[in-house]
């Protein structure tokens, strides 16, 4: 499996793997989400038989074990439980399975057939026998109809296909059963003699399989928004259900710890609280394709979230703060600007495929009296954590943040690079150098940001949604 390439973005918490490894299984299960639930669902999809009273551990090396995957102790492993390291090292594996299902011709089970459909990222499963064989017939040009008794499909549609878009193949009278295969080498899709059912349909993975063929040969991407307004107000609405509507800093950082984020500790934790919920809330309701799918990682930057077609980014903008307890006084609104990612990382994704960002702006409550900042070098040092040594230029240090508060989310979108320009033009956005990394020896030159005020980013915003004023 190791020789296989496969596109891989490894998950930034074990929220986000947790999730992501559920949607590989098709498990029609909607309960919470969890580790030992997702690692019991991923088995249950690769017919492991693991006992049910196994620690996390064992699941997990089982899992490996038929996946052909290397499991290491205090990598993949700490005791009873599996570290982020290691729901990476199965969700690759397992990306890779789903990979070598799709490319092959032939597989043993309709089972198969419904896991190789995972690996086809343009392609949104058609949920009954009639929707799919009415789906055919839409592509075909063809006349839809209702099936038959016990759901028989007519064999006409698959001749009808055929005739659109393999004329090559007509001239033979064909069984179901060899329209299927026939169809399916043609389209470049596996195929099962599970797929012919003892009444000689063809089941319903076998009429996906044909249909995503056809709809990769037709260039339509039934899993795509049709619009990026679409595909923004989708994600929004998501966000906004699901989002916590207080961001405490403790209860945050914890449980960014205790999830494997490697950014839990630092005084820009609801940037990186908000990044994480962005890529648990979407993953679980819109599922990051696990072979495929859009590119998010230019130079050394990587994106924070990729649907079946389009990518994403996520950025908390404090927008107002007061103090932390609060004084009584009105908050006060931010002028610093909101910085966004490395310039030729945004124009390299931009012109290879646009790029969009999912924007919250927030009211943040201020350390003021230093207790919190006391609090997060205790708790960092319990983990190894050391205090930052940097000093502003200013020779103070701003407050940090305790709380936080989401007032306003958006989603913007920036189609190409003439977009890009015309966000530049419009004044809302402009490239920002930045001070090298290091001194002497160690210092090293860092590339140009961008930075945004949204003011003026009306036409770019494809979706908004609000909690409420600050008041």
């Amino acid at each position: 499996m190791s020789g296989l390439a496969t596109t891989f973005n490894p998950a930034q918490s074990i929220t986000e793997a947790s999730v992501r490894m559920f949607a590989l299984t098709s498990s029609p299960d909607v309960g919470t989400r969890g580790p030992r639930r997702s690692l019991l669902a991923l088995a249950d999809s690769l017919g492991i038989e693991v006992d049910s009273n196994a620690v996390n551990a064992v699941v997990g090396w089982q899992i490996a074990e038929v996946l052909d995957t290397e499991w290491r102790e205090d990598r993949d492993y700490v005791q009873y439980q599996v570290t982020l390291y290691g729901m990476n090292t199965l969700l690759w594996a397992a990306s890779a399975n789903l990979a070598m299902l799709a490319q092959a011709r032939t597989v043993t089970s309709n089972a198969a057939l419904e896991q190789a459909l995972l690996a086809m990222p343009w392609f949104m499963p058609a949920r009954t026998k009639q929707e799919a064989v009415d789906r055919l017939c839409d592509l075909a040009g063809a006349p839809r109809y209702r099936l038959g008794r016990g759901a028989k499909e007519y064999v006409r549609t698959f001749p009808d296909v055929a005739a659109r878009f393999a004329p090559h193949l007509l001239g033979a009278r064909r069984t179901k059963h060899e329209w299927g295969a026939l169809l399916a080498d043609e389209f470049s899709v596996p195929w099962s003699p599970t797929a012919i059912s003892t009444q000689g349909t063809v089941t319903k993975e076998g009429l996906n399989l044909i249909l995503a063929g056809v709809e990769r040969r037709a260039n339509v991407s039934s899993a795509a928004w049709a619009t990026a307004a679409h595909e923004g107000s989708a994600l929004v609405a998501a966000l906004a259900r699901d989002l916590p509507t207080r961001w405490d800093g403790r209860e945050s950082i914890d449980w960014m710890r205790e999830n494997g984020s490697t950014k839990w500790y630092g005084s820009e934790w609801a940037g990186w609280f908000f990044e994480e919920q962005v890529r648990a809330i979407l993953n679980e309701r819109y599922p990051s394709p696990p072979v495929g799918g859009p590119r998010v990682k230019y130079g050394a930057t990587t994106f924070d979230y990729a649907s079946p077609t389009r990518v994403w980014d996520a950025k908390a903008h404090t927008a107002w703060s007061q103090s932390s307890p609060w004084d009584g006084a009105r908050p006060t609104k931010a002028s610093s600007p909101l910085w966004l990612n490395d310039a030729r990382a945004m124009r390299g994704c931009i012109e290879e495929q646009g790029l969009g960002f999912l924007i919250v702006d927030g009211l943040a409550g201020l350390d003021v009296e230093g207790i919190f900042r006391q609090w997060i070098e205790t708790y960092g040092a319990r983990y190894g954590k050391q205090p930052s040594t940097y000093v502003a230029s200013t020779g103070t240090s701003r407050p940090r943040k305790v709380e936080w508060t989401p007032i306003r989310l958006r989603a913007l979108w920036i189609e190409n690079l003439y977009e890009l320009q015309a966000s530049v033009l419009a004044g809302w956005l402009w490239q920002k150098p930045q001070p090298d990394w290091g001194a002497g020896e160690q210092r090293r030159a860092r590339n140009d940001k961008y930075q945004a005020r949204l003011g003026a980013a009306g036409p770019w915003t494809v979706a908004s949604f609000e909690w409420g004023d600050i008041g």
